[in-house]
C-alpha cells in the first residue's frame, strides 16, 4: 500500500509538471502569434519564480520614460550614500524649466521660481512621467551616465544603456535609440526592486503603484476592484522620419493575493500604427500572461 501511494504521488508530480510545461508552451505560442502580427517590433519578458519567457530580447528598445524608474533608484541610493533626505528642498528657477514639454508639475505650480523637494520631483517623474522633474533630477542629483553606472553595479541584467535626458532626446529624437534596454533587463530590475526589503525604496514602490499614465496597457487586464497588487512604469516615444512610433513601453510588477508574483515588460519600437493600436497589442500580451498565471 505504501509503495502504491508513493508511486501515485510520483505520477501526479510528473503529470503536474507536464501540464505546467504544456501550458507554458501554449503561452509562448500565443505570445508569438501576437508579436508576429504586430506592425512593429515587439519585445516581451515574463519573469516569475518558476517561469521565464522572452521574445525579441536581442533587440535594443528605446526606454523613453521607463528610465525614470532607473533614475529614481539611483537618486535614492545617492541620497543614502550622502546621508541626504528625499525631503531635501531644491530651489528651482524658471530658466531650468521647459514650458514646451510634458509637465503636470508646471501646470500645477505655475511658471515661476519654486521650491520643490526631491521626493516631489521623484513622484512627478514616476506617477505622471513629468519631463521637467526628470530633467531636474538628472541635472541636480545624478547624471544619466552616473545613473547608468550605478544601476549596472546592482542590476541582475545589465543589457541597457542610459546616456541622455528627456531634454537631450527632445532636442534630437534620434538619441532616443541610444537610451535602450532589453525587456528582460527591465523586468529583472522591477522584480528586484519589489522583492527588496530595503525601507528606502518604499516611496518609489508607492509611486510606481500610483502611476497615472498608460492605463490601457499592461494593467488593462485587471478588473475594477481587483486585489492584485500592480505597479508599473510607462514610456512613449516620438515619431521617426518614417512616421513610425519609435517606442511604446510598459514594465509592470504583479503580485497576486496568494503571494505569487511576476514581472512583465513589453517594449514596442518602430510601430506603424496609432498609440491605441500599440496599447491593444500590449494589453493582449498582458491578458495572455495573466490568464496563464491564474490557471
Amino acid at each position: 500500500m505504501a509503495k502504491y501511494f508513493s508511486l501515485h504521488i510520483f505520477l501526479c508530480l510528473i503529470s503536474c509538471k507536464s501540464a505546467q510545461h504544456d501550458g507554458l508552451s501554449v503561452l509562448r505560442e500565443n505570445l508569438y502569434e501576437v508579436v508576429n502580427s504586430a506592425p512593429g517590433t515587439v519585445g516581451v519578458a515574463f519573469l516569475s519564480d518558476r517561469d521565464t519567457v522572452i521574445i525579441n530580447n536581442g533587440v535594443h528598445f528605446p526606454m523613453m520614460s521607463v528610465v525614470k524608474m532607473h533614475q529614481s533608484i539611483a537618486v535614492i541610493d545617492a541620497l543614502e550614500k550622502s546621508h541626504g533626505s528625499l525631503d531635501s528642498a531644491l530651489n528651482i528657477s524658471t530658466n531650468e524649466l521647459d514650458s514646451d514639454t510634458w509637465s503636470p508639475m508646471l501646470k500645477e505650480r505655475g511658471h515661476s521660481d519654486m521650491k520643490v523637494s526631491v521626493r516631489e520631483l521623484m513622484n512627478y517623474a514616476i506617477i505622471s512621467s513629468d519631463n521637467n522633474a526628470s530633467n531636474l533630477l538628472f541635472s541636480r542629483m545624478v547624471s544619466p551616465a552616473e545613473t547608468d553606472k550605478h544601476i549596472k553595479s546592482m542590476a541582475p541584467d545589465t543589457a541597457f544603456s542610459i546616456r541622455y535626458s528627456e531634454a537631450d532626446m527632445k532636442a534630437n529624437h534620434e538619441l532616443s535609440y541610444s537610451n535602450y534596454t532589453t525587456p528582460l533587463a527591465t523586468s529583472c530590475l522591477i522584480r528586484q526592486l519589489f522583492n527588496s526589503q530595503a525601507v528606502k525604496y518604499a516611496p518609489l514602490k508607492d509611486a510606481l503603484s500610483e502611476v497615472t499614465t498608460g492605463q490601457d496597457r499592461l494593467g488593462a487586464v485587471l478588473e475594477g476592484g481587483s486585489k492584485v497588487q500592480f505597479a508599473h512604469k510607462t514610456g512613449s516615444g516620438y515619431r521617426n522620419d518614417r512616421g513610425e512610433l519609435m517606442a511604446f513601453n510598459d514594465v509592470g510588477y504583479f503580485c497576486l493575493p496568494d503571494g505569487r508574483d511576476y514581472a512583465l515588460a513589453v517594449f514596442i519600437r518602430d510601430f506603424r500604427g496609432s498609440e491605441a493600436e500599440a496599447a491593444a497589442v500590449m494589453a493582449k500580451i498582458s491578458e495572455l500572461v495573466y490568464n496563464y498565471v491564474n490557471n
